[in-house]
């Protein structure tokens, strides 16, 4: 690959003689604009109308029939202004509202929020995402759903963080109350919970209790006080987790690998397709074959800061074994905070190839080799264009240019997203290959930490003057000069 700047001769500009602040100012500006954010972009009229609202929302008695999508942008701009307290509140939880998201909920009363509450549940309420939710939702909010009528009840997803009100005697009894129609829990920094609530998921959701129609279908749990034996009963208790199609277990300091086993083999072989164990220091290469067994139909693996993984065991999981299922055909791919040799070429190779093949048979009977000298241009006629990875995470790697050019041979038409950042062995020419032959579809690239990269690929890449893709986090350096590492 060669950089526009040196196929044009253009190797100076005006701003050669520029500090690289004002270079780097001046490249952060044209991005924007390329995006279509920057200063002097005219606004779609979306956000015009959005801001207009937010501007005169003390005048605003009601919303209306406006879509959910509406009212969770006119919350994060009221919380961005500061104009987020209880008179907005109760605009955006007005009656006929089926989802009541709220991106902060710090000056909403517990009294407020139960009020609507008992207005809004009869009517119709699906789903109740809370963030920042400690002050509102605690014994009072969870009496009022429990009291309600059966039939008045139909929630479905059901996502608080910051709940330190909600004690474990409070949340197993709103799952024994919403369970006949609740599939998706969601759980963060709630300190509180604990063995109750592991116990009332295994008696509300098994398939003992003769309802069929209580699957639990998502459950993400991060930064949670759960103790290992809690944790075991959710999979050995019952067969509440059988139809589970996303599990999230994510900084628990309990969790291991035993646990993670017990809770996968509690799941349908073919259910389960998004799996994130990030920040789980206990986990070790003994959690991949239970993964690889129970996630056949896995589409997204989230490995962040496993630091006891190796490299030999990732690349024993993307690669065919006799007796065992396939590699998982992962659309997204998280590695990132990992032991940074232990994430390397190799492991990225076999991860991308195994995504791309339409079936195992494509991978064991292709005469391709994954090794140092492979020539990623082979593989194209091997490869589906539906397939390949969307979304890569290896921030603090050790993949270099080689990783680039298999990403660009297996994921030209999926790849949407890159986080390379701390990847010193990633250079220009390997990123602006990638960025060359990858479909229009890409539009993010993490570059934070990578002081190797320099203008030469930042103001030289073929996607420079048409916008579209935004390279996040970049430093300013001179190109055709040693690194600063």
């Amino acid at each position: 690959w060669i950089s526009r700047r040196h196929r044009t001769g253009n190797t100076k500009d005006a701003t050669n003689n520029s500090n690289y602040y004002v270079k780097r100012r001046k490249r952060f500006h044209q991005q924007k604009e390329l995006m279509g954010i920057g200063g002097n972009v005219v606004p779609s009229l979306f956000q015009l109308c959005i801001n207009y609202l937010v501007d005169n929302f003390e005048h605003v008695d009601s919303l209306g029939l406006v879509d959910h999508s509406i009212r969770v942008a006119l919350c994060e701009r009221l919380v961005s202004q500061g104009k987020m307290n209880g008179a907005a509140f109760d605009v955006l939880a007005e009656e006929g509202v089926e989802t009541l998201e709220l991106v902060d909920c710090a000056q909403v009363t517990q009294d407020q929020f139960c009020d609507a509450i008992k207005v809004l549940m009869p009517m119709g309420l699906r789903a109740i995402l809370l963030q920042h939710c400690g002050r509102c939702f605690g014994v009072q909010a969870v009496k009022t759903i429990v009291e309600m009528k059966s039939d008045e009840i139909q929630l479905f997803a059901l996502s608080l963080a910051g709940a330190y009100l909600l004690t474990d005697d409070d949340i197993s009894r709103l799952i024994g109350a919403t369970s006949h129609t609740l599939t998706s829990i969601d759980l963060t920094a709630c300190p509180l919970i604990g063995p109750q609530f592991c116990n009332a998921i295994g008696q509300n959701f098994s398939s003992s209790i003769g309802d069929v129609t209580n699957c639990l279908l998502e459950l993400s749990l991060e930064d949670v006080p759960l103790k290992k034996e809690a944790l075991l009963s959710l999979g050995a208790a019952s067969d509440a987790l059988r139809n589970l199609k996303s599990l999230k277990l994510k900084s628990i300091e309990a969790v291991d690998d035993e646990v993670v086993e017990i809770i996968l083999n509690s799941i349908d072989e073919a259910s389960l397709e998004g799996i994130d164990l990030s920040s789980n220091t206990q986990l070790t290469d003994e959690v991949l074959p239970s993964i690889r067994r129970r996630g056949t139909n896995l589409r997204s693996l989230q490995l962040s800061g496993l630091r006891n993984l190796s490299a030999i065991a990732l690349e024993a999981f993307f690669t065919p074994i006799d007796d065992m299922p396939s590699p998982p055909m992962l659309r997204k791919l998280d590695l990132s905070k990992c032991s940074r040799d232990e994430i390397n070429d190799a492991v990225v190779m076999l991860a991308a190839k195994a995504s791309s093949f339409r079936s195992l048979a494509d991978a064991v009977n292709s005469e391709i080799e994954i090794s140092s000298s492979v020539n990623p241009e082979n593989l194209v006629s091997e490869i589906t264009n539906s397939l390949g990875l969307v979304h890569v995470n290896v921030s603090g790697s050790s993949v270099t240019d080689k990783s680039m050019e298999m990403l660009a041979a297996t994921c030209k038409s999926s790849l949407e997203e890159l986080d390379i950042g701390f990847c010193a062995g990633v250079s220009d020419k390997g990123l602006g290959y990638l960025v060359s032959k990858v479909g229009r579809q890409l539009s993010k690239i993490h570059v934070w930490g990578c002081a190797q990269i320099t203008e030469d690929f930042l103001d030289g890449h073929d996607r420079l003057d048409e916008g579209g893709l935004e390279i996040v986090g970049v430093w300013m350096k001179k190109g055709g000069g040693r690194s600063l590492r």
